[in-house]
């Protein structure tokens, strides 16, 4: 269980992430999206206690009834692995180019369960079969770069879950994957989630993997949770101008219609997210907001419901 309130984390340029609140109970899946630059990886590190040194974390953040927020890094490697662990972006980079993928997850078992090196292995080789991983054996002892991506993400996976943690964060798991490989990790993280009724925190670009993988979505922008809900409800009917933003965005039969059936340029939202020091102090979201009203660059929205928006009683 994660219980964040006001969690925030300031990286002395700016806040990447501000205030953000949820609660992550057993067997919740919940998806965070949002453009590059909006904080949704930074709140995973924030999760996980892996904030750059740069950054200062504050607010409240309770793992098993723990406060962590300024725990000591004994303490974060009590709780690392075993109850929280996370899948990192780009598998090649994130695993050891020197070392076999069955020493790389037989290792975090060695350490925090303190099991015997034939005892992990075993372990390793059942969690090889428990992902998918084709002739696990023959897998145990091969090198990163003499397998596929798809499998390298799912020794990811297996790493991730080598200390069977209460909670998963998959950063963009499905990034650098064809359709067919992402679909099929996408339905492997929301299988393992339900059989182990472990929490899942999918973080992606990908809105239709986020649409497969998760019951409630959180949207980013500035650091700032924008909007939040039941995805189904969210993606269907977008309340915020970032989200329907996104949403937009996305290739469909619908731009395809409005183009005559050709390949047409689709809507964009206006600029980039600007750097930490250059963000609005107000609603994060001002400059590029379609609607954006007087107050928006200098006085903080406030939350009504799951939104935060100056114009959230109209609906925005």
């Amino acid at each position: 269980m994660i219980e964040a309130a006001a969690l925030t984390v300031d990286m002395g340029a700016g806040q990447a992430v501000r205030e953000a609140s949820f609660v992550i109970a057993p067997g919740d899946r919940i998806g965070i999206v949002g453009e590059s630059g909006c904080g949704k990886t930074m709140l995973g590190l924030a999760l996980m206690g892996m904030v750059p040194d740069a950054g200062h974390v504050s607010g409240s953040l309770m793992i098993d009834g723990i406060q962590m927020v300024g725990a000591g890094e004994v303490t974060w490697q009590r709780l690392r692995a075993r109850r929280v662990a996370m899948i990192f972006q780009e598998p090649m980079a994130a695993l050891n180019p020197i070392k076999r993928v069955g020493e790389t997850v037989m290792e975090p078992m060695m350490v925090h369960l303190g099991l015997g090196r034939d005892a992990a292995r075993a372990r390793a080789l059942e969690l090889f079969r428990e992902v998918g991983i084709p002739d696990p054996e023959a897998r145990l002892r091969q090198f990163p770069h003499e397998i596929s991506g798809g499998q390298r993400q799912r020794v990811l996976i297996a790493l991730a879950l080598a200390c069977d943690p209460g909670v998963l964060i998959a950063d963009e798991p499905t990034t650098a994957l064809d359709a067919n490989v992402a679909l099929r990790v996408t339905q492997l993280l929301v299988g393992l989630a339900a059989r182990r009724t472990m929490g899942l925190v999918f973080i992606s670009h990908d809105l239709a993997a986020v649409a497969r993988a998760t019951e409630r979505v959180m949207v980013m922008y500035g650091g700032d949770i924008v909007e939040r809900g039941a995805t189904d409800e969210v993606l269907a009917q977008p309340r915020h101008p970032y989200t329907r933003g996104l949403l937009s965005a996305r290739p469909s039969s619908g731009n395809m219609r409005a183009t005559g059936g050709r390949r047409g340029r689709l809507p964009t939202i206006p600029g980039s997210v600007p750097p930490l020091a250059e963000l609005a102090p107000g609603c994060r979201f001002a400059g590029r907001c379609p609607v954006e009203l007087k107050v928006c660059n200098g006085a903080r929205p406030p939350r009504q419901g799951n939104m935060i928006c100056h114009r959230a009683e109209e609906g925005a």
